[in-house]
Parts: structure tokens; C-alpha cells; sequence
């Protein structure tokens, strides 16, 4: 019975602090597009403000306890890594990309492992602590934090052949770091340097370990083309998106029982849907584009393993080693590809410096071997997430800045929408809606209105004039609209996209200067003060479906309004209250 309120205790405790986490944790993430820092640094502030470094509301223990929401997070995100390897990319990539960065990969682990042994080697003065602990870690250091870079490069729209080489190397180094790390702690324990709890012989253990990569990635197939053949059947897209986080946690229970890796089998999943369902990219868009926040709890719970208050003066110094050696590796691993590689040279001054955050799989290889009560084991454990302060901070602002140089992110489109804009919707709008869908306004009210207020849809997003060509291509291609309006930085109604226009402004090679008011075509309106007879018949005098909604005196624009909804609000109505 203790027991039992005990349990109770901690799950009214969790739930209030999560709730402040996650709404500190968007609330910084706004504040970011200011300070024009990656959201993902804000979510990771926030978990550092709220964990043991900062105010402590939220422990450790309290956060390991939660950490089934960040594996559903993880695994989300790693459905998007191998979802993004669709047939398409593969074709872009081929032999010549994969060389490059396997060549990169083997030199920053090489300039890792040479660095780190030589320091810790002087710190420690004991070369088999130094090796093992080297050798680990440059297997770690390969990982480049696949959520953090790639939501990164998703939320400031990067795209190029940098973007499509970091891509690869979000997905080879994710695969080596896990097996390489999986080879060397099963190598550890056989030699009984690290405690062996199994009492298998070193064959059965090498087999396990040939299990868990081999067998994650077959249940990853066998996952995978269950939903590339249940998205046939399924009509309701919103249920198809449900049935994929669902089979993402099988897979991660299924996991625990078989002795294999959930982040494979979530990235072999991603993979298969892209590649085997007709509507594999379509699903993969509805993942990605759950948006940020969804992932947020991942990033705040990893700020709140971050804890600088227990570092010693030895610790300090190995985490900061470990800094300075992997920054190096990855700098002048990808400065050295460039000489050998020649196809690599123009990326090479931007590749490592983009490639620098770390953490995802690098906290997930951690979280495996805390248990692992040895000095070189906790030394890892320390180290790593010691250094995850730094890299977190640092990464993502250096990969916007080198995506920003090498050109595949243009300064006035950073944030990804920035060249869109919502439709305002002021508080007595929003009363005002209120109010008619409660169907609570007085009698009076509802006979004065007569106007077509209640009939606008205030969801509309318009493209500002000052958009370039590939953005508002981009703008265009993503979303369904019967018009696409163009407005200034006062959201004033400029008139719509010329199509016909677009097509032509697309096929010219030098259009980067080109921006949206090049494309603005007239296109009739209704006033907000119209009544539905009026609004009526400018719909007859155009025969459009669909027109915008603006203000009489300022031009702003509001929102849309269909025709459709207009006939039948006046036939649903008695003829006394559509009376001019």
C-alpha cells in the first residue's frame, strides 16, 4: 500500500514539472528565432536551467524515469533519418559520395584516436585506461547528433551537396559509431577488463552480437513493409501517422525481449516505408513535419544530464581534451579528404565544422554502459556528457553559419518560414469566434451582423514580396491553394502569384535575384465590411471559388473566403436576415 502512494507521489510530481519543461522549452524556442540561434540550443538551455546545473526542478533520476518519451522521440527521428534515404537521394549520392565520406570518417577517427591516447596517456600516466578509453570514444566522436543536425538543417530549409554529404554522414556514422562501440564493449567484457555478468563463452557472446545488428535489421525490414502494406488499407492519414509511432515503439519493445537495438530498427523502418510504399515520401513529409516541439522533450532531457557541478579538476581537463581533440579530428580530417578526394575539396573547409554536434546516439551509447561500474567506463560516461554541453551549444550554430558560407542557406529565409506569413487574428477576433461557435451572442448582434465575418477563414499563409525565386518555388509545391497571396512586411495585400510567370522565372539560369514582386498578378477581393449579397456578387462578377478577405481602409489581408460557404450560409438563413 506504501508502495503504491509512493508511485502516485512521483507521478503527481512528474507530470506538473514536465508540463512547465515542455512549455518553458517552446517558449525559449520562440525567443530563438530572435537571437537567431537553432531552436534545438534553446530546448537543451532549458533542460540545463531546469536540471542540476540550473535550479534543479528537474533531477536526474527524475528525467531517467521519463526517458521512454525521449526513446519515442528518438525513434521518431530516426524514422526521419532513414526516410529521408529515399530512391531519389540514393541516386544523388552513389559511389563518388560515399567514398568521400568514408574516406573523412576514417581520418577523423584516426585524428581522434592519435590525439586522445597521447593526452590521456600524459593525464592518466596508464596506457591501457588511455587506449580503452581513446578507442571508445573515437567511435563515439564519429556521431554527429542526427536530431540535432538534422532538425538544424530541416528548420533553416538547407539544401546543396554539403546538405547531401552531412546527410550521408548523419547515416554511415550512426551505423559505425553503434557497432563499433557494440564491438568494443562486447570485446571489453570477454577479456574481462569490463565486468561479464554472462556466463556464455566468447563465441555465444561475438553471436550475440552478430544478432543484435543483423536481427535489428530485419525486424527494422519486416516493420517496415507491415506499414508499407498497411498504408494500403488505411484511408485516414491521421490513423496511418498513429499506426507509425505505435510500430516504432513495438519495434523498440520488441528490441528489449529479442536483444537488439532499437535505433536501428527505427532507421531501417524509416528506410523501408520511403522505398517499398507508393506513398512512402508522403508519409515520411507527415513525420518531418510534426514539427519541432514534438521532439523538444528529447533535447530538454538531454540538457538536464548535462551536470557542470560535479566535474573535478581531472574530469574538467579530459572533457576539455576531448573537446579540442574532436573539433581537431573533424576539421582537419575533412581539410586532409579534400586534398586526397578531389570532388570533396569545395565542401572540405565547411564539412567538419558542420559535422561538430553531438549527442542523440552518443547519450544512447552512454546510457548503455552507466551501469558499468569501472574507472574507464564512468570516465567515458563523464566525458561525454560533459562535452555534450559544449557540442550542443556550439554545433548547431556552427553548422547554420558554414551552411550559410557554402551558400545552401540564404540569411533572409533562416527559421525555413520566414519568407511566409499567418494571417493576424487579433483578441476580439478570437472572442468574436468564440462567441459564434458557443452560438452565445445576443439576439440583437446576431440580426446587425450581416457581414461575412463569420464566414472568413482566418488560416491562410501569403508569401512576402521579398521572397526569392526557390522559396516561393518551394512555397508554391509544398501546399495546395487556390491562390497564393503576396503580401509586404505590414501584411498588406499585393495581389497573387503569377503561375504561368513562376514556370518561366524557374527556367532561367541566374534567377537568385529574382524575388516574389516580380510574380504579382491583380486579383479581385472582399472587403471584411461586405455583407453576404455583396460578397455574392463579386463572386458572380469573377467566377472564382475562392477569394481574400481585406480590410477595407488598410488592405491587410485576413483571410479567404469560399463561395461555396457563402450559398449556403445565405440559403441556410431567412431572407430577412441577408436583407442589405
Amino acid at each position: 500500500m506504501q508502495s503504491q502512494e509512493v508511485g502516485l507521489a512521483i507521478i503527481e510530481q512528474k507530470i506538473p514539472i514536465l508540463g512547465l519543461a515542455l512549455i518553458a522549452s517552446l517558449i525559449f524556442g520562440k525567443f530563438s528565432k530572435k537571437l537567431k540561434i537553432p531552436k534545438v540550443t534553446a530546448f537543451i538551455f532549458t533542460g540545463i536551467l531546469l536540471g542540476p546545473t540550473g535550479i534543479n526542478l528537474l533531477s536526474t533520476k527524475l528525467a531517467d524515469s521519463i526517458h521512454f518519451l525521449s526513446d519515442i522521440a528518438m525513434g521518431l527521428i530516426l524514422f526521419n533519418i532513414g526516410g529521408d534515404f529515399d530512391r531519389d537521394l540514393i541516386k544523388k549520392l552513389g559511389g563518388k559520395s560515399i567514398k568521400e565520406i568514408a574516406t573523412a570518417g576514417a581520418f577523423t577517427f584516426i585524428l581522434v584516436f592519435s590525439l586522445t591516447f597521447v593526452s590521456y596517456s600524459l593525464i592518466t600516466k596508464d596506457f591501457q585506461l588511455a587506449l580503452i578509453i581513446s578507442i571508445f570514444l573515437s567511435f563515439v566522436s564519429l556521431e554527429c547528433a542526427p536530431p540535432t543536425t538534422l532538425l538544424v538543417m530541416k528548420e533553416y530549409n538547407a539544401k546543396g551537396p554539403l546538405q547531401r554529404s552531412i546527410l550521408t554522414y548523419l547515416g554511415l556514422a550512426t551505423v559505425v559509431a553503434l557497432i563499433g562501440t557494440q564491438v568494443i564493449e562486447v570485446v571489453l567484457k570477454v577479456l574481462h577488463i569490463w565486468p561479464n555478468e554472462s556466463s556464455s563463452t566468447p563465441l555465444i557472446q561475438l553471436g550475440m552480437l552478430v544478432w543484435s545488428l543483423l536481427g535489428s535489421v530485419i525486424l527494422g525490414f519486416l516493420l517496415g513493409f507491415f506499414l508499407s502494406y498497411w498504408e494500403q488499407k488505411e484511408k485516414k492519414s491521421s490513423e496511418f501517422l498513429m499506426l507509425v509511432g505505435s510500430t516504432i515503439l513495438f519495434g523498440q519493445t520488441l528490441s528489449y525481449y529479442l536483444k537488439t537495438d532499437p535505433l536501428i530498427i527505427s532507421t531501417v523502418i524509416g528506410f523501408t516505408v520511403v522505398n517499398a510504399s507508393n506513398s512512402g515520401k508522403e508519409i515520411h513529409k507527415g513525420i518531418n513535419e510534426m514539427g519541432l516541439s514534438i521532439y523538444a522533450i528529447f533535447f530538454v532531457l538531454a540538457g538536464v544530464h548535462i551536470n557542470l557541478r560535479e566535474f573535478t579538476p581531472t574530469v574538467l581537463l579530459m572533457a576539455v581534451v576531448y573537446i579540442v581533440c574532436r573539433t581537431a579530428g573533424f576539421y582537419f580530417g575533412s581539410k586532409i579528404t579534400g586534398k586526397v578526394v578531389s570532388s570533396f575539396e569545395s565542401k572540405s573547409k565547411y564539412f567538419g565544422l558542420c559535422t561538430l554536434s553531438h549527442a542523440g546516439i552518443a547519450l544512447a551509447i552512454v546510457t548503455k554502459i552507466m551501469p558499468i561500474e569501472t574507472q574507464s567506463a564512468q570516465l567515458i560516461v563523464t566525458i561525454i556528457m560533459s562535452s555534450i554541453f559544449v557540442f550542443e551549444i556550439m554545433g548547431p550554430l556552427l553548422l547554420k553559419h558554414n551552411l550559410v558560407l557554402a551558400g545552401e542557406i540564404k540569411e533572409t529565409t533562416a527559421g525555413g518560414k520566414s519568407f511566409t506569413k499567418k494571417a493576424d487574428l487579433s483578441v476580439g477576433q478570437i472572442i468574436d469566434n468564440l462567441q459564434e461557435n458557443l452560438n452565445i451572442k445576443s439576439s440583437e448582434e446576431s440580426l446587425i451582423d450581416t457581414t461575412i465575418k463569420s464566414l472568413v477563414k482566418t488560416d491562410i499563409t501569403s508569401v512576402k514580396v521579398s521572397a526569392n525565386i526557390e522559396n516561393v518555388e518551394k512555397f508554391v509545391y509544398q501546399n495546395s491553394s487556390p491562390f497564393y497571396s503576396i503580401i509586404d512586411d505590414d501584411q498588406t495585400f499585393l495581389g497573387v502569384i503569377d503561375l504561368k510567370q513562376l514556370v518561366e522565372i524557374s527556367k532561367e539560369e541566374d534567377n537568385s535575384f529574382i524575388t516574389a514582386k516580380s510574380l504579382i498578378s491583380e486579383y479581385p477581393v472582399i472587403y471584411h465590411d461586405m455583407s453576404r449579397n455583396e460578397a455574392l456578387a463579386v463572386f458572380q462578377e469573377h467566377l472564382y471559388q475562392s477569394l481574400p478577405v481585406v480590410n477595407r481602409t488598410t488592405r491587410k489581408i485576413l483571410g479567404i473566403i469560399n463561395q461555396k460557404d457563402l450559398l449556403k450560409d445565405i440559403s441556410d438563413n431567412s431572407p430577412s436576415e441577408i436583407i442589405n
